[in-house]
């Protein structure tokens, strides 16, 4: 058994922003709903948050559909999460993954019943016992998100709601 390599986490606290379906707010803390995305599979715990809100709604959007129930956009407050950056090119070579990993398309994949390339991003970051990762934006390389692999458990990062949802639209972020 190998394990765990290890690599410098990046300390990340403070406000941060997610977009859910109003009806489902009282869950905006329990993570994703589908079993797998770009960056967890086989029902993994993932919990997708933006440090701002328009990079919030850039990374939605793709998943918008012109039938969709309202949605909410919800501000959180994060405090004290370890993770591993993965636009560091040294990080990304010290857990055996490039850079571009996490950011190639993973649903044509899945389409064609292969698994996604961008799990071998996250499977290695969950190796490394971090409480998740920083990832590039595909669209522009200056944005960057959030998952959580963990959180609210003893000795993982702790999140809550801060409290503030406000309506939210495609048209209106």
């Amino acid at each position: 058994m190998t394990s765990a390599p290890s690599v410098r986490l990046t300390p990340i606290s403070g406000k941060f922003w997610r977009i859910v379906w109003q009806d489902r707010l009282h869950t905006v803390l329990d993570g994703v709903l589908s079993p797998e995305g770009r960056l967890h599979h086989s029902g993994q715990k993932a919990l997708y948050i933006s440090p701002s809100p328009d990079w919030a709604a850039m990374a939605v959007d793709a998943y918008i559909r012109a039938d969709d129930p309202p949605r909410l956009l919800v501000e959180l407050e994060v405090t004290d999460a370890k993770v591993v950056d993965l636009r560091d090119a040294d990080i990304c070579h010290a857990i055996g993954v490039k850079v571009a990993t996490a950011g190639v398309p993973w649903q044509p994949e899945r389409q064609q019943g292969k698994p996604a390339t961008s799990w071998q991003a996250s499977d290695a970051v969950r190796r490394t016992g971090a409480d998740g990762l920083i990832y590039p934006a595909r669209s522009y390389p200056d944005r960057w998100h959030v998952v959580l692999h963990r959180w609210n458990e003893l000795g993982a990062v702790r999140i809550s709601d801060a409290g503030r949802a406000q309506p939210w639209s495609k048209s209106k972020p």
